[in-house]
């Protein structure tokens, strides 16, 4: 770049000190043949033309001028007496153009102004707003500027010439941005999925972590289950973690899902969770399935315990996705759970249970041994996490206290006429016959009177009540999955999203207005994001900053539209427009 300016310095000024061409091309004869060619070369070029006509105070019109030469779907704009013009060429020929100009102001809308421009001898006529100019321009015309000056002819008779040149001016063409949607991440399902199998989490003593019989009867399961039950062995205990495939996103939420089955059956391959998984994860979530310690002795409080070890196991598992938050892209704070059935009430605990909550059968008494803090179980990661939402879905809990703990939000599933876990105040697994539950279990708070305590302290929440409905709603009589399960999945999508993007990004006046209106300022109701681009049509935006920008508008345009589109630093995509 400095040699191509040198040489162009040191051209014009053998041209302009020599007295003649032929003494230039004398000189230029000294000068070695690889720099005469460029120096030709450069002679041509709109730089070196410039320069030229800095010293000469002129250009040749004939030699730099040309209508044809205008971009016809290009806005020229630029700065002319401490004015900003707008200049559009709508037709241009060999010898003629027209269009219009109008000039930046804090106007609505544009005051057009016609014009047209056509040579007429050695000079050109502009007619404009009733008057007629006869020019002389000096311009020269790049891929994306209009550089020169222009001089007008002064004198009374035309005859005799008396141009009064402007100032050179530099007009560029205006450019908008090209329009970039993103995919719909988290609502619509733009990923493959891939599953790592039996990640590992953590040990711990128990009966079994896993049971696949869901279909069978509370009686026969209990039946099978005794002499399993009769002493407790280490458990490697393991997770599925389903990914985005081809994600570039470094930092996603998760979903962290466990299976239900009355703490006694159940596994994490099971259809409904794999399905749960796979379509998160497929919207661009990191999802999770996992495996915990299963069994009780049927009775005393042997069950309540084993409601405690789901809990202690659930939470290990929480705490190894956040320690390893990098290797599978987790951002840490936008975590999820979910569950059904007792999964559902683990996820509940997760979320609102505090060591102060600990029921008493958890402690040491004659007959059991104490179990430990939540998070002393399992294994000894120690990291810290908060539950940003939970997917409730049919689940219940022993102490409606234990809400004021956090301010996670509740989405919620119930049957309200469920005999397993109750939607109300009642015992569960009140479908087994012989009283078997109010024996050995307590009354559990369902997920009608969750979501009344979580309305009074201001969680928010959201209840969807399935009437004449029991357990298990995601499945048939024959336990495949059913529509419901399609219900419940678009439901907790748009309930999460609104935890991910809590205000969307919607474009308004500025200042705003009751009604969508022509205004010269708009933004956009957020003002964090990652990616934002803007388009119009019928108008022009002529500055932006940050999420604002500043447009005029056309009068005469048949339609009037401001779009934004851009993303979230979550990856969430958004678009707006905004018509009048």
């Amino acid at each position: 770049m400095f040699e191509q300016e040198l040489l162009q310095k040191v051209f014009i000024h053998l041209l302009l000190k020599c007295s003649g061409f032929p003494l230039f091309l004398h000189k230029m004869k000294k000068m070695k043949k690889i720099v005469a060619i460029t120096v030709i070369i450069l002679l041509l070029s709109p730089t070196s033309l410039m320069l030229f006509a800095q010293k000469t105070k002129s250009i040749s019109p004939s030699l730099l001028f040309s209508l044809n030469k205008v971009d016809t779907t290009a806005l020229y704009y630029g700065k002319l007496n401490d004015s900003v013009y707008y200049i559009k060429f709508d037709k241009v020929e060999d010898k003629y153009a027209e269009g219009f100009f109008f000039v930046s102001s804090n106007d609505v809308f544009a005051k057009k102004h016609k014009f047209e421009i056509f040579k007429k001898r050695k000079s050109y006529i502009l007619n404009f707003d009733e008057q007629s100019l006869e020019i002389k321009p000096d311009f020269i015309f790049t891929d994306k500027k209009i550089i020169g000056k222009y001089g007008v002819n002064k004198k009374f008779i035309k005859i005799f010439k008396n141009y009064k040149w402007s100032s050179y001016f530099e007009f560029r063409t205006h450019s908008s941005d090209e329009l970039v949607t993103y995919p719909a991440r988290y609502k619509e399902k733009i990923f493959d999925v891939n599953v790592i199998d039996d990640v590992y989490y953590g040990t711990a003593k128990g009966y079994w972590d896993s049971y696949l019989t869901e279909s069978s009867s509370y009686i026969k399961i209990i039946e099978n289950g005794v002499l399993s039950s009769v002493s407790k062995k280490n458990l490697d205990l393991g997770m599925d973690i389903y990914m985005p495939v081809g994600d570039t996103l470094k930092s996603r939420p998760l979903i962290m899902f466990i299976h239900g089955g009355g703490f006694y059956i159940g596994d994490k391959k099971t259809e409904a969770m794999v399905e749960w998984c796979k379509y998160f994860a497929s919207r661009g979530y990191v999802t999770a399935s996992l495996n915990y310690r299963l069994g009780f002795k049927p009775v005393g409080p042997s069950v309540e315990r084993a409601g405690y070890r789901a809990l202690q196991d659930a939470h290990a598992a929480m705490r190894y996705l956040i320690r390893n938050n990098q290797k599978y892209g987790i951002n840490t704070n936008m975590i999820f759970v979910g569950g059904s059935s007792a999964g559902a009430i683990t996820a509940l605990n997760i979320a609102f249970m505090r060591n102060k909550n600990r029921p008493k059968s958890t402690y040491n008494s004659l007959f059991y041994d104490d179990q430990g803090n939540i998070e002393s179980s399992t294994n000894e990661i120690n990291d810290k996490f908060n539950v940003a939402a939970v997917i409730n879905m049919w689940g219940a809990v022993n102490d409606l206290e234990i809400l004021k703990n956090s301010q996670t939000s509740i989405i919620s599933f119930h049957g309200d006429a469920d005999q397993v876990v109750p939607i109300n105040h009642d015992y569960p697994f009140k479908d087994i016959q012989g009283n078997f539950s109010s024996v050995i279990l307590n009354k559990m708070y369902g997920s009608l009177l969750i979501h009344i305590a979580a309305k009074e302290i201001g969680i928010r929440e959201k209840l969807h009540v399935f009437e004449n409905a029991g357990h298990s709603l995601n499945v048939d009589v024959d336990n495949n999955l059913n529509e419901n399960f399609n219900f419940i999945s678009e439901n907790v999508k748009d309930f999460l999203y609104a935890e991910l993007v809590p205000i969307e990004c919607k474009i308004i006046s500025n200042p705003p207005t009751p009604f969508q209106r022509a205004m010269p300022y708009y933004k956009t109701t957020c003002d964090e994001y990652r990616d934002i681009y803007w388009s119009i049509k019928g108008g022009i935006i002529t500055g932006k900053k940050n999420n604002m920008v500043k447009v005029i508008w056309f009068r005469d345009e048949i339609e009037h539209k401001l779009i934004v589109s851009g993303s979230y630093s979550n990856g969430a995509a958004f678009y707006d427009k905004y018509e009048f």
